[in-house]
């Protein structure tokens, strides 16, 4: 007497909810991993401002002192105005402290920038030279000659910038001004300039 053997059929539900289970997991692991890399990312930003009739630069007063008997000067709590455009947009003020020769106003620059809900701390080099204003006549003062033409002299302008407040990130920041002196040689009046932070930010 033969016997049959009836073969026994597993469900396939079994393993389909594990497959299910199992691409479910995947699927909320690279949420997660994509939520995170988006919240962390920094991402590319340019603001600059130029003086112009329509959107002056100014700067006040601050309060200035000589260093002693060294030709030099103390310079605290000055403050340039003006308006950025770009990824800030809007007015803007500077505030900065430096320590310079009357004769260049150039060396170190220490200054908080306030932009509507952005501040920033800048920490900037400045050096007497060639701005990108063209002049006729080189006389080594008032014109220098430069083997690519001839440019007005100014402060140029060299740095970084870190935010405290607004948003997360750091950037490069390079400018030029050109200032009216008074008779002393101290800077009274600000009559073209321009600035540029190039950087990565989060906000």
């Amino acid at each position: 007497m033969s016997q049959q053997v009836v073969p026994i059929s597993r469900s396939p539900r079994a393993p389909l909810s594990r497959v299910l289970l199992f691409a479910c997991t995947i699927m909320a692991t690279l949420g997660s991993v994509s939520d995170m890399v988006l919240a962390g990312q920094q991402v590319p930003f340019i603001v600059t401002s130029t003086h112009t009739q329509n959107a002056p630069w100014s700067i006040d007063e601050g309060a200035v002192k000589p260093a002693g008997q060294s030709g030099r000067f103390i310079v605290r709590d000055r403050h340039i105005t003006g308006t950025f455009a770009g990824d800030i947009s809007g007015g803007f003020t500077v505030t900065y402290d430096t320590n310079v020769p009357l004769a260049t106003q150039s060396g170190p620059i220490h200054a908080r920038m306030v932009a509507g809900i952005y501040e920033a701390n800048m920490t900037m080099v400045s050096s007497l030279g060639p701005t990108p204003v063209p002049c006729e006549m080189p006389d080594g003062k008032t014109c220098l000659e430069t083997p690519v033409g001839n440019f007005v002299p100014g402060l140029l302008l060299n740095g970084r910038m870190n935010f405290q407040s607004g948003a997360k990130g750091k950037g490069n920041v390079s400018g030029w001004l050109i200032a009216l002196l008074d008779q002393e040689g101290h800077i009274t009046s600000i009559v073209a300039g321009q600035i540029t932070i190039v950087g990565q930010w989060m906000q």
